[in-house]
C-alpha cells in the first residue's frame, strides 16, 4: 500500500516536472504534433478549433464568442458588448493556448514511453489520467466562453444570432 502510495506520488511530481522542463523540437505553432493525433485534435490544441468540444453548447443556442464578434453589426452589439465579449474570447483563447500545449507534452511524452519500450501500468495511467484531465479543462475553458458570452447578449440578440449560425 504504501508503495503504491509512494509510486503515484513520484508519478505526479515526476510527471508534473517533465511539464516544465521538458522542451521540444518546435515548428512555428511552438509545438509538436505527435503522428497518431488526427488534423482536427491537432488543432483543437493548437488553434482553438473546438467545433467538437462546443457542439452542445452552439445547438442550445449559448453562442461562440468569437461569431457573436463576427456578426457583431447583425447583432447590433453595443461597446461595451463588444468589450466584454472580447475579453471572454482572449481569456478562452489564453487557456486554450495553455491547455493545449500541456496536452501535447503529455502526448509526446505517452508516445516516447511507447517508442522507446518503457511503457508500463503506472506511466500509462498517470499519463492517460492526466491527458484526460487536460482535454476536460480544455472543454471546460470553451464551454464557459460560451455560456459567459450568452449572459452578455439580449434576448433578441440572441435569437439573431440563432438565426445567422446554424447549427445541425
Amino acid at each position: 500500500m504504501k508503495k503504491t502510495a509512494l509510486c503515484t506520488l513520484l508519478f505526479c511530481v515526476l510527471g508534473f516536472s517533465m511539464l516544465q522542463a521538458n522542451t521540444y523540437q518546435t515548428d512555428s505553432l511552438k509545438s509538436i504534433k505527435p503522428t497518431y493525433l488526427s488534423n482536427e485534435q491537432y488543432l483543437a490544441y493548437t488553434k482553438a478549433n473546438p467545433f467538437e468540444l462546443v457542439l452542445v453548447a452552439e445547438i442550445n443556442n449559448y453562442p461562440s464568442p468569437q461569431k457573436a464578434l463576427q456578426y457583431a453589426q447583425q447583432l447590433n452589439l453595443n461597446a461595451a458588448q463588444k468589450s466584454q465579449i472580447t475579453q471572454i474570447l482572449n481569456e478562452m483563447a489564453r487557456k486554450a493556448k495553455e491547455m493545449g500545449s500541456f496536452i501535447l507534452a503529455q502526448e509526446s511524452k505517452l508516445n516516447t514511453l511507447f517508442k522507446e519500450q518503457k511503457i508500463n501500468d503506472g506511466s500509462l495511467i498517470f499519463y492517460t489520467n492526466k491527458i484526460g484531465a487536460l482535454q476536460g479543462e480544455l472543454r471546460n475553458a470553451y464551454l464557459k466562453a460560451h455560456i459567459a458570452t450568452k449572459k452578455v447578449l439580449s434576448a433578441t440578440q440572441l435569437q439573431k444570432y440563432k438565426q445567422l449560425v446554424v447549427v445541425n
